[in-house]
C-alpha cells in the first residue's frame, strides 16, 4: 500500500485543541498517510522578511517546517476562528512557507473546529487565497459545530457524524494525492 507523506499544520497553541484533535483523527483516518511536523507551527518565530533573506541563519525551527514541507506530499491544516479569521499561529506558518515552494501543486485539505455554530468555516476563508496564491491545490473543507459537545473526555472527536465526515474528507484528499504529480515512488 502506498503512504503518503502529509505536513500537518494545527493553528492552535491551546491545550485540549479541539483542532489539534480534528488533526489526530484525520492522522487516524487513513493508512495511506503518515503525519510529520504536526507541533512545528507553534515554535515559529513571528515572520520576518529580514530573516528569510539570511537563509543559512533561519532558526532552526524554520529549517525544520519548510523540510517537512518539501518531503510532504500534501498538507492538512487544523486553524480555529478568532474574531471571524484564522489563527495568527495558522497565518504565520503560511507566511514562512511563501518563500519556499513547498507547497506548490501540493493537495491541501482545510479543518476547523470551534464551539460555535459556524464551526470554524469563517477562519478557512481568508486562507484559500493564500493557499491558492502559493499553488496549494484545494481538496475539500472540514467543519466541525459544538465542538464541545462532539469530544470525549479525553479530548478527542467521538461524534460518528465527524468520523464521517472526516472519512469523506481523507478519502478525497488520497484521491488527489494519487493524481497529484508529487507521487512518491513505490
Amino acid at each position: 500500500m502506498q503512504q503518503w507523506t502529509v505536513l500537518g499544520i494545527c493553528g492552535s497553541l491551546r491545550q485540549g485543541s479541539y483542532n489539534a484533535a480534528l488533526l489526530r483523527l484525520a492522522e487516524r483516518t487513513t493508512l495511506e498517510t503518515r503525519f510529520i511536523g504536526c507541533d512545528l507551527a507553534g515554535q515559529l518565530p513571528l515572520f520576518n522578511p529580514d530573516m528569510e533573506e539570511d537563509t543559512p541563519n533561519l532558526p532552526a525551527a524554520v529549517r525544520e517546517f519548510r523540510a517537512c514541507a518539501d518531503q510532504a506530499d500534501g498538507l492538512v491544516i487544523a486553524t480555529p476562528e478568532y474574531a471571524h479569521g484564522p489563527a495568527g499561529v495558522t497565518k504565520n506558518a503560511i507566511d514562512w512557507l511563501i518563500g519556499s515552494g513547498g507547497i506548490m501543486n501540493k493537495p491541501t485539505l482545510l479543518l476547523s473546529a470551534s464551539p460555535g455554530q459556524a464551526g470554524g468555516m469563517r477562519a478557512q476563508t481568508p486562507l484559500m487565497p493564500t493557499l491558492t496564491l502559493l499553488g496549494s491545490i484545494l481538496v475539500d473543507c472540514v467543519v466541525v459545530s459544538r465542538a464541545a459537545a462532539r469530544v470525549a473526555e479525553n479530548g478527542e472527536f467521538h461524534d460518528a457524524t465527524v468520523a464521517e465526515r472526516m472519512k469523506l474528507a481523507m478519502g478525497e484528499f488520497t484521491d488527489a494525492l494519487r493524481h497529484s504529480s508529487h507521487k512518491k515512488a513505490t
